[in-house]
């Protein structure tokens, strides 16, 4: 069990090293982060117990507090997808069986490490409330969690996808214990195999975190038609001929016609087919890395002349594999890329000035993230963020006050 349990904080631990790396999360992504740390704790506690605790009592059933965040916090993640604009601070009030679940771990532990006569009582009975009231819980809003996913999110979305699978990990935890739990009389050691299968399910709950931000563990990622002519132009270097943000915009327009009406592809026996991948997964990660690396240290974002043939110089990378690790493995275009870290620039400074009450300039912000065109900026402004600029400011200020 401790080899799964060492595979689970491994596993943690590289979930939260890439979510935290990555450029492209959400702010409901720190939930999700949140949420892995956790899962991480909860192991490395487990494996602190397994290895150092001799008691036989309390290895059958000290539990850990840490489950009782798990629920929490994939649901305030499943309401900060749905709506954006959500302050996930004003559910406190969904932490307070964890809150009091920790005050009675730290003082079942406190009792046991004095040697009172009454610590296996104290143990017996924090078990017994700490098991029957986290089951009831985890059933209960897991169930809830995938209503609200199913019915609130777009049919066919990622994170969609995620949560439903999430919650339905977590809901046949809480319905595998109770199976235990009913037949552990009969089976002598269905206690060690019940924290096997547990502990198992929380290292796939870790796993399939880290394949919904990275697709290294899953299926190749299938693109929609708009997509896909998306890539099928760029194969035609359309992409690359673009110098500036203002050219980008009259090209996109010349194109529109082709996007809205994709039946006038097929009239010209031009067929929008994904072209095959060159570079392997692990390769496109690499250059990926590479690329996230160079934008963080260097800030080649900033320059608003960058082209996909000047970061391929600047990088030492070819462009062409750029191209395909951005549009195949970040399914993201190029400019879309850049322009998320100038957002980002522009989102970091807010936040500073507005904590410092200093004076904001919207415009001169966009120009120094590597924005020429102010309608470009709140174009991209409002995709990426869900908000305008003046809303955004606006939601940091609420923030501070409270």
């Amino acid at each position: 069990m401790k080899y799964i349990i060492a595979i689970g904080i491994f596993q943690a631990l590289l979930a939260t090293v890439l979510l935290l790396r990555s450029r492209y999360r959400k702010n409901a992504d720190d939930l999700l982060i949140s949420l892995v740390v956790c899962i991480g704790l909860h192991l490395s506690i487990k494996f602190f117990i397994f290895t150092f605790v001799q008691d036989q009592q309390v290895l059958n059933m000290l539990n850990t507090f840490i489950g009782f965040c798990y629920i929490p916090l994939l649901y305030l993640y499943t309401l900060k997808t749905i709506r954006p604009e959500f302050v996930s601070a004003s559910k406190w009030y969904v932490f307070i069986p964890f809150v009091i679940g920790a005050i009675g771990y730290f003082s079942t532990v406190c009792v046991l490490s004095v040697t009172s006569p009454n610590a296996y009582l104290v143990l017996y009975w924090y078990n017994t409330i700490s098991l029957y009231t986290l089951l009831p819980l985890d059933i209960i809003f897991s169930c809830g969690i995938i209503y609200l996913a199913i019915h609130k999110l777009p049919r066919n979305s990622q994170e969609k996808k995620l949560i439903v699978q999430l919650a339905s990990l977590f809901l046949s935890i809480g319905i595998l214990s109770v199976l235990f739990i009913i037949f552990s009389p009969y089976i002598f050691s269905l206690n060690y195999l019940s924290r096997s299968v547990i502990y198992t399910l929380l290292v796939v709950i870790t796993i399939r975190i880290i394949t919904y931000k990275y697709a290294m563990l899953a299926d190749p990622v299938t693109t929609n038609l708009n997509n896909e002519i998306l890539l099928s132009a760029s194969n035609y270097n359309v992409a690359t001929e673009i110098t500036n943000e203002t050219k980008s915009d009259v090209n996109s327009s010349l194109l529109q016609p082709v996007v809205e009406n994709p039946l006038m592809i097929e009239k010209e026996t031009v067929q929008p087919q994904k072209r095959k991948e060159i570079l392997s997964q692990s390769e496109m990660f690499k250059i990926l890395l590479k690329l996230e690396k160079a934008m963080e240290k260097e800030k080649h974002y900033m320059d608003s002349e960058l082209t996909l043939d000047k970061l391929a110089k600047l990088t030492s990378l070819s462009k062409y594999h750029i191209s395909e690790t951005l549009n195949h493995f970040v399914n993201k275009p190029f400019y879309t890329f850049i322009n998320e870290y100038r957002i980002e620039y522009v989102k970091d400074k807010l936040k500073s000035l507005s904590e410092k009450n200093d004076s904001i300039n919207i415009l001169d912000l966009a120009y120094e993230s590597g924005f020429n065109s102010k309608s470009s900026f709140n174009r991209y402004f409002k995709e990426i963020t869900a908000y305008t600029p003046r809303e955004y400011i606006n939601l940091i200020s609420t923030e501070l006050v409270s």
